[in-house]
């Protein structure tokens, strides 16, 4: 195929399939299979499917399994299709977060795992150090890449009673080294980063990944709720300010932190009625917070407390919501209104989203079993080419 067609022009037709047609596409020849393997390719699908919206999934935590939904299929009313997993013990399965195609899974401590959904291929983590001696700890998990270092990272904070009050114990796990390691030099506001009766009913403790670090909201940081962030690259933790404007010394005011687009989200709720959200558009970078919107439950009766942004439609003009862990909503920017999308559940209750890109993205440092990658196989189709004219002489 390769000797008629151009091998640019190729990869530019591949890189807008879905990754579904291209494992199909592997088995054409072992060029297109060396091509689809490449490191390369991998990220040049995914950049483009990140540029156009495309590609995109959402992963529902159900009951006893996980269940997938085409993100662009979501105005059609399209149903949700079980997503066994090879994690899968009957119920219990957490998604800790999502990054790239690869998703964190937690069945309980000693079952941790990586996956990589649209390939099936799963990653068993080896156990992280921390396993006993802390029998009431509060676990924070959160997902994301190393850009950097070309690495993705599992961090595990572990929130406790110690000696002398509160204490914190955080480990990271490397993909591209297969293990885990402690964190020292902690700094000390971590102590005052857990208060149970925000984590445990309000938020999960999942990281939020945004601009290379990991988020969480510290409730009791003075009078005022504070953003907690770890870079992913230096291994290092520090403190965020909130907009200028955001309030939360009353106790009708509650504080959540959220992802779009990679850029820091901001909500605050008013009575669990009325919510603003606010996007942080350059990271670490506080005269950037910008209000996006604010709306109000449409329902006087109902909570308006649980809700994050999961992506914009393919056009922009509305925002995907997940409100109280119970339904999906989209939210119009222009005519700031909400919709509820109507999904068929088959009777299933749903308690978790994650938007996952649909991608290539592996679970080792070896791209495939065929090898070459793009420019390899620019060199070889040279080669060919060279013998070819030879011939020919």
């Amino acid at each position: 195929m390769s000797k008629k067609i151009p091998l640019d022009i190729i990869t530019g037709i591949f890189c807008r399939q879905p990754v579904k047609s291209l494992l199909r596409f592997r088995c054409v020849s072992k060029t297109c299979c060396s091509l689809i393997d490449s490191q390369d390719f991998i990220k040049l699908h995914l950049n483009h499917s990140i540029t156009t919206r495309s590609n995109r999934r959402l992963i529902l935590k159900g009951a006893h399994d996980l269940y997938a939904l085409d993100f662009d299929t979501l105005t059609l009313g399209t149903g949700v299709q079980p997503h066994h997993h090879p994690l899968n013990i009957g119920s219990g399965t957490e998604v800790l977060g999502s990054c790239n195609g690869l998703i964190a899974l937690c069945n309980s401590v000693q079952e941790l795992a990586l996956f990589n959904p649209s390939t099936r291929k799963l990653k068993t983590l080896p156990l992280p150090p921390c396993l006993v001696g802390f029998p009431s700890a509060f676990t924070f998990y959160g997902f994301g890449q190393d850009k950097i270092n070309d690495d993705y990272k599992l961090v595990r904070v572990l929130h406790f009673k110690g000696n002398d009050g509160d204490d914190v114990e955080v480990e990271v796990y490397s993909l591209k080294t297969n293990s885990w390691r402690r964190i020292s030099n902690l700094p000390r506001f971590l102590r005052d980063f857990y208060d149970y009766l925000y984590h445990s009913l309000f938020r999960k403790g999942y990281g939020v990944l945004a601009g290379g670090a990991l988020h969480w909201v510290s409730p009791k940081s003075s009078t005022r709720s504070v953003i907690v962030a770890f870079d992913l690259v230096a291994e290092e933790f520090y403190q965020l300010p909130l907009p200028d404007s955001v309030n939360v010394s009353y106790a009708n005011v509650h504080v959540d932190v959220g992802s779009l687009e990679g850029c820091l989200c901001v909500f605050r709720f008013y009575n669990l009625v009325y919510v603003d959200m606010w996007m942080m558009k350059e990271h670490a970078v506080k005269e950037s917070w910008t209000k996006l919107f604010s709306v109000q439950e449409p329902t006087p009766t109902r909570s308006f407390l649980f809700l994050r942004p999961l992506g914009y439609s393919r056009n922009g003009v509305k925002l995907l919501l997940e409100v109280r862990r119970e339904k999906l909503v989209w939210f119009d920017l222009e005519t700031n209104s909400l919709r509820t999308v109507k999904i068929d559940t088959h009777g299933l209750d749903f308690v978790d989203t994650e938007i996952c890109m649909a991608s290539l993205v592996p679970l080792s440092d070896k791209g495939g079993g065929c090898g070459g990658g793009i420019n390899g196989m620019k060199r070889r189709n040279l080669e060919e080419k060279e013998k070819r004219h030879k011939k020919k002489r």
